[in-house]
């Protein structure tokens, strides 16, 4: 990826950072500190401390134990026995417990947890002290000579000992030898010899001159590990620098403040280095929480950081939104794997992400066809376009776009043409926005607009009309001429959706509200969208629970021959009863069966169902079954339905599959193979709510349908005495005479409407004049009664 050139020259970065990083930390104060570290090379020193105290700590309280027993063995004659046994006791104890607590913190070590073991080993090292100062201080005014010989012998032993055990933690060599050396002196005033007593003084003032000198060169040497340890870090860092093409360096602490900062990014965020340091980086880029909420890559900025993970290129925008920033990280650990803090690379990729230049980050975020922006281009429109309506820098709208017929395009002159068409239409759209908007193409036939300038309904719906009239006029591929529709939804932040997410939810139901209404239009989200998508995705769990539990049924409505009143054949209609809800339309839950791709496994199960019914009914009733376009088209229909016939024994043409008139605005060959291969099984053929939809004249003449079923929008206008619905109703009629074709009439609820389509010539009615869907069983027990028609027909009949 090639970037803008650093402000900064890498081997000045390298030279700031690795000079920063060598100063040596050899303090009094470093050295002689117990509290816990946060700083890379106080945590290095804490840890070595540690080891050190750990590999000694055992063979040291095992000699002082030895020790202890040696001198109450001495003294069980000079001393009494209860304060004796006493010292002995908790000097034992507290050497006993320095080796216990040693061989926890080895355990802690080994799984990887940190411990802050210095206070405690100060602790217990003090207590010891005090401890072994009661021989001196206490008895050795009482003892012989020989005794208090020993005695400072031994407390010359012990602080030689102390200062190399504990010399690598000087605060507790320190206190061990001055508690010891206090007791050294005390003792030699009893002999009231100045030369003595001074010299008691000198020998532990040398040791602890001694343990200063080595803990500084202790420090020095961690020093030293560390910066080579960092160098290397530095190195690899620099790599990734080189080969990301970022422009920056930059470090955190642990808790999130700079430490670091490269000139270039200083002056990018508009703040001197000087200022920056030590501010918190989360502060920086997300002050009051507030930006987390419309950025998306801010989220994953700090999320990453949260887990302690790496992080690699996460774009998120300043808090203005007018720039963009690119970054990538890892955690800095110490041995213990605490995260010490964080180093990494950034760039400022505004002018990228605009269209400059050719590198992976403008890649990223365009279109490949239509050069426009992609899906990851569109977020970051809209977080942009959020963050300056906040500042008071315009607005913020999402318009989705959906092309209409496109996939005919594609069907039927190849994705060729439907690619130089979305080039078309792309090229379109973006001359229609202007300058006031970023346009982009989701995928396939759906394009964004993220509008920025005035919000208001008039320029909206202005603005939705003009892409519609573009849309509208047509295009010409080649010598071909194209003709596409365009459906639109508009949101609106802040009131249709606060973030990228909402506004993008909000955006989409209102175009799939668009679509419903006709298509070639542009339709404003309204929060009842929403509240409706709720309720059908939890009744389109309740359909998947309502298929496992075996909810479904079938009812079966009569349908009557007009001349002699009798049943010919029964309806199969799907039927739901919900637990909590009750009856449930199938206006309401079949379009959501379709939705959520269950058509076929129900539609097999219609089939089957009302075969295996229909089979114990009176062999002269036939029963018919409503078939989707999808089930239709899909592949398998064929062999459920020769399948159902041989299960359960129904003859071929007591069977009638409906189908609508929808089924031929698809795919006409596979339409056709569909319907040959029904009809070559011997069922019967009907064509469903004819003359509502799309002319399938044409197709009557190939013989396919046996029967024609009248909608019962005529029926009633007809009854009414529409004359056009009565012309329409008498064409069908005449139509289906001449085809040799029956028909039925549907939606029969009056003895006039009865009448009027028997007297025009229908062949069957059907309606709740003669009877509403029943079970099979009812069905069943029917069969023996026969249908009451109105007294009309029957004087007719």
């Amino acid at each position: 990826m090639t970037c803008p050139t650093s402000d900064v020259p890498e081997a000045e970065i390298v030279e700031r950072r690795v000079s920063r990083a060598m100063i040596p930390r050899e303090g009094l104060r470093d050295l002689l500190s117990i509290s816990s570290a946060r700083e890379p090379i106080l945590v290095a020193i804490r840890g070595e401390q540690l080891r050190e105290l750990l590999r000694l700590t055992p063979l040291a309280q095992l000699l002082a134990i030895f020790t202890v027993l040696l001198m109450g063995w001495e003294l069980r004659h000079a001393v009494s026995w209860p304060a004796l046994i006493g010292w002995m006791m908790a000097s034992i104890f507290v050497a006993c417990a320095r080796i216990i607590r040693a061989k926890m913190l080895k355990l802690r070590i080994e799984r990887q947890i940190p411990p802050n073991a210095l206070p405690e080993t100060t602790v217990l090292v003090a207590v010891a002290a005090l401890l072994w100062v009661v021989p001196p201080l206490l008895w050795s005014p009482m003892l012989p000579q020989h005794h208090q010989i020993m005695i400072g012998m031994v407390l010359l032993g012990l602080m030689s000992s102390g200062a190399t055990s504990l010399g690598i933690a000087p605060m507790a060599a320190l206190v061990f030898i001055l508690v010891l050396g206090v007791g050294q002196v005390r003792m030699t005033i009893y002999h009231e010899s100045i030369a003595e007593t001074l010299l008691a003084a000198t020998i532990p003032l040398s040791m602890i001159q001694s343990i200063l000198a080595n803990g500084r060169v202790f420090v020095r040497q961690i020093n030293s590990r560390c910066d080579l340890e960092e160098q290397g870090q530095l190195i690899s860092l620099l790599r990734e620098f080189q080969s990301s093409g970022s422009d920056w360096l930059w470090e955190l602490d642990a808790d999130l403040n700079i430490r670091y900062l490269s000139i270039g990014m200083a002056r990018s965020i508009g703040r001197p280095v000087a200022e920056l340091i030590g501010t918190s980086a989360r502060k920086l880029i997300d002050p009051g929480n507030r930006h987390s909420a419309l950025s998306e890559g801010t989220r994953a900025l700090f999320a990453a950081i949260g887990g302690g993970q790496s992080f690699h290129e996460i774009a998120f925008p300043t808090i203005d939104g007018k720039r963009w920033f690119c970054m990538s990280g890892r955690p800095v650990r110490d041995e213990w794997r605490v995260i010490t803090g964080w180093r990494g690379v950034a760039s400022d990729i505004t002018l990228q992400r605009a269209g400059q230049g050719t590198d992976s980050i403008k890649i990223a975020r365009r279109d490949p066809l239509t050069g426009l922006g992609n899906r990851l281009l569109v977020r970051e429109m809209i977080e942009e376009a959020r963050l300056r309506q906040i500042a008071g820098d315009g607005q913020c709208v999402l318009l989705l776009l959906d092309l209409d017929r496109f996939k005919l395009v594609n069907d039927t002159l190849g994705h060729a043409v439907g690619d130089q068409l979305l080039i078309e239409v792309a090229r379109r759209i973006t001359a229609v926005c202007g300058e006031n908007a970023g346009v982009a193409r989701l995928g396939g036939d759906e394009f964004a607009v993220v509008w920025r300038a005035a919000s208001d309904t008039l320029t909206l719906v202005t603005l939705a009309e003009a892409i519609v009239a573009t849309m509208n006029e047509g295009f010409i591929i080649g010598a071909t001429p194209i003709h596409v529709g365009v459906s639109i939804g508009v949101a609106r932040a802040p009131i249709d959706g606060v973030t990228e997410g909402h506004l993008m939810r909000s955006a989409d139901l209102a175009l799939y509200r668009a679509k419903e209404q006709g298509r070639g239009c542009s339709a404003f989200y309204e929060p009842w969208m929403l509240a409706k998508a709720q309720a059908d995705r939890l009744l389109e769990n309740d359909v998947r629970e309502a298929v496992r539990r075996g909810e479904l049924h079938l009812a079966y409505q009569p349908i009557l021959d007009a001349a002699s009143m009798d049943v010919v054949g029964h309806e199969a209609l799907l039927r739901w009863s919900h637990p909590q809800r009750g009856s449930i339309s199938p206006d309401v839950f079949i379009p959501i069966i379709e939705d959520v791709g269950l058509i076929h496994q129900i539609g097999d199960w219609v089939i089957r169902e009302a075969c295996r019914q229909a089979a114990t009914w009176s062999s002269e009733w036939r029963v018919a079954v409503n078939v989707s376009v999808a089930q239709l088209t899909g592949a398998g229909l064929h062999e459920t339905v020769a399948e159902a016939l041989r299960d359960s024994g129904l003859a071929p043409h007591r069977l009638e599959i409906e189908v609508t008139e929808s089924v031929f605005m698809g795919d006409d060959t596979a339409t056709l193979g569909a319907l040959s291969n029904l009809r070559s099984l011997g069922v019967r053929l009907v064509l469903d709510d004819f003359g509502t939809g799309y002319s399938s004249f044409g197709y009557l003449t190939h013989s396919f349908f046996a029967k024609i079923k009248i909608d019962q929008m005529f029926v009633r206008a007809a009854a009414n005495g529409q004359r056009e619905s009565m012309a329409i109703v008498g064409s069908i009629l005449a139509l289906a005479k001449g085809l040799g074709v029956e028909t039925t009439a549907e939606g029969i609820e009056t003895a006039a409407q009865a009448e009027l389509m028997a007297h025009l010539g229908c062949s069957q009615l059907q309606g709740f004049l003669f009877g509403r869907p029943m079970s099979a069983d009812a069905v069943r027990q029917a069969q023996h009664r026969p249908v009451k028609a109105p007294e009309p027909i029957r004087r007719r009949a």
